[in-house]
């Protein structure tokens, strides 16, 4: 089954602040396609180590959990998986995404090195593909076509380079 993508439309005229900005590292080879505009989408895998980076959570009272849209999730789903950020919902993340109006790009982790902001156009959800189809698990953690759980990538539709800092023009 494939999944279906969700999507988030982003604001045009959005101030560039450390909140509503991604810092994410790339490889070289990455970041001259951004660049040069050949590459228009960057994924990023969802982890139980990195989804609070990427999806919207909200705290009240000592309690938090993930932001989700609840026409996208049944309270009977809700209630067997809670905030599961791996659920496969029928191949339909619930979530909502953390709203990134920037991406920081940044090559490796020397101080000396090539950076890029790029605008944000739209944030969706796929769930990751094998060449056996959609990466599907159980509980467990075993691997199973018809598993309630998913392994999710959030995707980032890159808009056009804001700003740039290139070791080449230094």
């Amino acid at each position: 089954m494939i999944a279906k993508e969700e999507s988030l439309n982003i604001n045009e005229n959005t101030v560039r602040t450390k909140e509503n900005t991604l810092y994410l590292p790339i490889k070289q080879i990455y970041f001259d396609e951004i660049l040069a505009g050949t590459k228009k989408q960057e994924f990023r895998e969802i982890k139980h180590t990195t989804y609070k980076r990427y999806l919207s959570i909200w705290t009240e009272k000592g309690e938090s959990g993930i932001v989700f849209d609840d026409e996208l999730l049944s309270e009977e789903d809700f209630d067997k998986y809670g905030y599961d950020p791996f659920i496969y919902n029928n191949g339909v993340y619930p979530y909502i995404p953390k709203r990134y109006e920037y991406l920081n790009f940044v090559v490796g982790y020397n101080k000396d090195r090539d950076t890029m902001v790029v605008k944000v156009e739209d944030i969706t959800f796929i769930a990751a593909k094998d060449e056996e189809g959609v990466i599907r698990f159980n509980n467990d953690g075993d691997d199973d076509k018809d598993g309630d759980f998913a392994l999710w990538l959030v995707v980032y539709h890159l808009g056009e380079v804001v700003e740039k800092d290139l070791k080449k023009d230094r």
